[in-house]
């Protein structure tokens, strides 16, 4: 940077520190690297506060703002409501258990899907729990794997609602976007969050359906206040914001300190 002159422009996603057990010299040399940039792409206004203490330009991307393929619809022809979790099955976030047990507060009118990634325990704790609750509910919840590429898209907008379930008192929330957010929207889904800063500081805060409690009554709760019929379409909005990052970006590439 030094020799050759260019500006250096870094895009934060997260502060790792927050998110796992670093070490002292570890997070010292990671708040060292992200002091060198002359410019910042966050994924948060949150984020931007607590690194870029120095007021250097900044843009704000949330996550990938582009839609991905619409499919043909092709519905599970059941007239339930299906409502979808896809992410990790790690407890330390938690998300996936949460989704799973808000079934226990719903009728038959309603399939929860869980789609996630983890390691062989993960997965058979997933599935213990499935069972339990499937014991419990008249509501549907099944583990359906772990799915990827259009397999994975399809599925998705065979549904209606995505769960960001995760602990909103996790240290990480207020330096890490739920990516899964917008990749429920841009599969046209509406979306169940926790109220968290993050995402209420977030331009989508108005398209979001939350819940104030992280129990499986308070998730619940907040899919039933889902309306069948959207009252808009997600995919635009992803659209929008799109374009509005791209002016964004323009104006910190080209401004200087």
């Amino acid at each position: 940077q030094k020799i050759r002159g260019f500006r250096l422009i870094i895009e934060v996603e997260e502060i790792y520190a927050n998110a796992s057990k670093l070490s002292p010299r570890e997070i010292a040399a990671e708040k060292r690297d992200i002091a060198c940039a002359e410019a910042f792409i966050f994924p948060t206004v949150l984020l931007n506060d607590v690194v870029n203490t120095s007021g250097k330009p900044y843009a704000i991307i949330h996550g990938t703002y582009e839609a991905v393929e619409e499919y043909p619809q092709n519905s599970f022809d059941d007239d339930k409501l299906h409502v979808v979790y896809a992410g990790t099955l790690s407890w330390l976030k938690g998300g996936a258990y949460a989704a799973a047990e808000a079934a226990l507060f719903l009728d038959s009118g309603y399939h929860i899907h869980i789609l996630g990634f983890g390691n062989d325990g993960d997965i058979a704790e997933i599935n213990a729990t499935v069972k339990s609750v499937s014991d419990k509910t008249e509501c549907c919840v099944t583990y359906d794997g772990c799915l990827a590429g259009e397999e994975y898209e399809r599925f998705m907008q065979r549904c209606h609602v995505g769960l960001s379930t995760q602990n909103p008192q996790a240290d990480f929330n207020d330096t890490s976007f739920p990516s899964k957010i917008f990749t429920y929207m841009a599969n046209g889904l509406q979306v169940v969050s926790a109220d968290i800063p993050v995402v209420r500081t977030s331009a989508v805060n108005d398209y979001m359906h939350y819940y104030n409690e992280q129990t499986p009554e308070g998730i619940a709760n907040a899919i039933k206040a889902v309306p069948a019929t959207p009252l808009f379409d997600p995919r635009q909005v992803i659209e929008k914001l799109n374009a509005d990052f791209k002016i964004d970006i323009k104006t910190v590439i080209q401004e200087k300190i």
